[in-house]
């Protein structure tokens, strides 16, 4: 270790690396802080100019198969949106925030640009998952809802409770979607885990993990789940059973599945993780990690400054 690791700056500082294995010539998605998106080659090259098709930053964003469905959120002009836009041709710029802060009106709303379908939302979406050929959201006050690919409403559930979680502050906030090969996990910032039928949203059962502090993230692998707190605390769950725990020096910005070593790749507060089974490895970086990916020739570090970097990890 210690070399210097081969780099490349993107074209503006990343929310998220979206991989497009099913996309001839694109290797990825680049999405922005302030809502661009921009198509990569494998040399994480820009393939044209990059585009904000709604301008606000984008909120949540999944891939399935060659559709971006993302939301974009304008906390001060109270506006959200979502829609899907085809990865298989560049992306549009939209309209100004000017004329979206004029559009007031549901009839008249503007929508992103090229999108193959949208929603004007009259509530801030708290989750987005991809679920089959479609995708899971929720929606604060509102409810849980499923959608196919194009845009239609599969089933709706009413918003989650957990009674026994109602003394704790923010205990009925959902903050995280897991699907799973059984169900539909919605997870509260207390802890609480309420199981829904994937084919009509009907309720499985609810319960909850003690935990000493809020909720942040849960990632779901078999019968792995790893629940990260907003302290950076973070709780290793197998079988429903408390495997192991560790705490990271700040709040963790995005975590990853190794199946190879049956660890986790956490992107950290200025440092680089891996949680395995019997050790927690810890690197320190320069900038704020903000996702770990994979290409051919490695694994990649992607930080706040819009740099994208081989992984110090896997040296």
């Amino acid at each position: 270790m210690g070399g210097v690791r081969e780099s490349k700056q993107l074209p503006f500082k990343v929310l998220k690396i979206l991989p497009t294995p099913k996309i001839e010539d694109v290797f990825a998605i680049a999405v922005g802080v302030d809502g661009q998106l921009c198509r990569l080659d494998a040399g994480w090259n820009p393939i044209e100019d990059f585009a904000c098709p709604f301008p606000a930053p984008i909120e949540h964003v999944i891939l399935i198969d060659d559709l971006i469905v993302a939301t974009w959120i304008d906390r001060e002009l109270l506006v959200a949106r979502m829609g899907a836009i085809s990865c298989t041709k560049p992306f549009q710029k939209g309209a100004d925030r000017g004329d979206v802060r004029k559009a007031r009106l549901i009839e008249s709303a503007i929508q992103p640009a090229g999108v193959l379908w949208s929603h004007t939302l009259d509530a801030e979406p708290l989750g987005l998952e991809r679920h089959d050929d479609g995708f899971i959201f929720i929606l604060w006050n509102r409810g849980v809802y499923s959608f196919n690919s194009n845009g239609v409403e599969q089933w709706r559930a009413p918003p989650p409770e957990w009674p026994d979680l109602k003394k704790i502050p923010m205990s009925q906030e959902s903050v995280e979607i897991c699907v799973t090969n059984s169900s539909v996990e919605i997870w509260s910032r207390a802890g609480g885990c309420c199981r829904l039928s994937k084919e009509d949203g009907s309720l499985i059962g609810i319960g909850s993990f003690v935990l000493d502090g809020s909720l942040d993230k849960v990632v779901a692998v078999g019968s792995n789940r790893l629940l990260v707190l907003k302290s950076g605390h973070i709780y290793w769950y197998r079988d429903g059973k408390l495997f192991c725990e560790a705490s990271s020096s700040g709040p963790i910005q995005n975590v990853m599945f190794n199946e190879e070593s049956n660890s986790w790749y956490l992107a950290g507060w200025r440092e680089e993780l891996e949680l395995m089974e019997n050790d927690f490895k810890r690197f320190e970086h320069q900038e704020v990690v903000v996702q770990h990916i994979r290409s051919p020739n490695g694994l990649w570090v992607v930080t706040n400054d819009g740099m994208i970097t081989h992984s110090i990890l896997t040296e």
